[in-house]
Order: C-alpha cells, then sequence, then structure tokens
C-alpha cells in the first residue's frame, strides 16, 4: 500500500530539519516522495543535497606480506616502518606488543606486500649507506 500525497506531506511537515535533510539525502525514497521532501526543505529555507551515487573503491592486492626485516627491537622496527612509509611503500610491524613487553625474549619483524620486497630492499641499503643523513651544516629551522 503507497501513501497517497496528502500522507506524504504531512510525514515531510512533521519531521524536524535534521530528519528531513537525513530522509533528502539517503537515496531510499521514491520519486514521488523525494519531491514533496525537497520542496518541504526549500519550504523551510533548508538546502537539501542530492544523494550523490556510490563508488565503491576496489583494493589492489598486492600480494601477501613478506618479512624483510628481522630481529629487531621495538624502536628498530618502528624506524624501519616509518622509513619505507616515506618512501610510499605500506608496511607492518609483527610482534612488536611481544617485543616491547618482553625485550630480548621476542623480536620484531617489518614486513611489505610482496610486489615491494625489492624496493623495500633498496631503501633499506640506502639507509645502511648513509644517503639519508643529515648535513654537518643542517639547522631544523630552515637557515
Amino acid at each position: 500500500m503507497n501513501p497517497t500525497k496528502h500522507e506524504l506531506d504531512l510525514v515531510f511537515e512533521n519531521l524536524c530539519d535534521e530528519e528531513l535533510l537525513s530522509r533528502c539525502a539517503s537515496g531510499t525514497l521514491t520519486e514521488e516522495a523525494k519531491a514533496i521532501a525537497l520542496k518541504e526543505a526549500r519550504l523551510r529555507g533548508l538546502n537539501p543535497i542530492e544523494p550523490q551515487p556510490v563508488v565503491e573503491e576496489k583494493e589492489t592486492y598486492y600480494g601477501d606480506f613478506v618479512i624483510v626485516a628481522r630481529n629487531l627491537n621495538f624502536a628498530e622496527a618502528q624506524l624501519y616502518k616509518t622509513l619505507l612509509e616515506a618512501a610510499a611503500i605500506p608496511a607492518e610491524v609483527g610482534d612488536a606488543n611481544f617485543s616491547r613487553a618482553y625485550g630480548s625474549l621476542y623480536s620484531a619483524s617489518v614486513k611489505v606486500p610482496g610486489a615491494f620486497v625489492a624496493e623495500a630492499k633498496e631503501v633499506f641499503a640506502a639507509f645502511k649507506r648513509g644517503d639519508f643523513a643529515l648535513d654537518d651544516e643542517f639547522e631544523p629551522d630552515g637557515t
């Protein structure tokens, strides 16, 4: 049983502004109900937003995570993870909480998706060579 135009008018007239705007933007109203709701919103001086179609983004699969650095303490693992992320390589720290809680009993590792293993190894090699070191004259304020 579909509601009549008069019934829809009454429903939307009795809604508070927030609920009316929410219903207008929900994308679940019939064309007739949507037209009546938008008319009511405009009569109140509200600016209803037309619902936008939902576009689902597909996540790209870069392969299973592979350990690229192991036997690290918590701080080293976080440093390596940050270093990789700065190079636009997705990275995760494995077993960090165990390493942090139990110290030398457990070590942390750094993992990257399989597609990024070679790049991660290049970043680590550059780091070990000192390519990211600051000059002796470096001033943090940029002068």
